[in-house]
């Protein structure tokens, strides 16, 4: 893959990121989407696009980089994995939750 071959925005934001390689000159991603003219859902899911394309974008809670060695790699992996495990949860509780919850946590309180 070749930048050129890439959407304008997706190109645009491996430029902006190449300026912030390693952990500790990660961006915030509102700075990063605010940078682009783009919201930031938008940015999440162009970066997860770019994800499946092979690009190592890592993020953090200080927000996104390009990892510069197996460390930072490393870090942006476990951040991603308890991302995933934290969804995966909500979508147990979701599916396994009664349609009446909401009723049954009120039939309990005395006013």
């Amino acid at each position: 893959m070749k930048l050129k071959e890439l959407q304008t925005i997706d190109q645009n934001i491996i430029k902006f990121l190449a300026e912030h390689r390693g952990i500790d000159r990660a961006v915030k991603g509102k700075i990063l989407a605010q940078a682009l003219d783009i919201d930031f859902r938008t940015l999440q899911s162009r970066i997860e696009y770019l994800h499946k394309q092979g690009c190592a974008i890592g993020s953090i809670d200080n927000g996104y980089f390009i990892p510069t060695n197996e460390d930072e790699r490393r870090a942006g992996i476990i951040k991603k994995q308890r991302t995933g495990i934290a969804i995966n949860n909500a979508v147990n509780g979701y599916t396994l939750a009664e349609l009446d919850w909401i009723d049954q946590l009120f039939e309990e309180v005395d006013y």
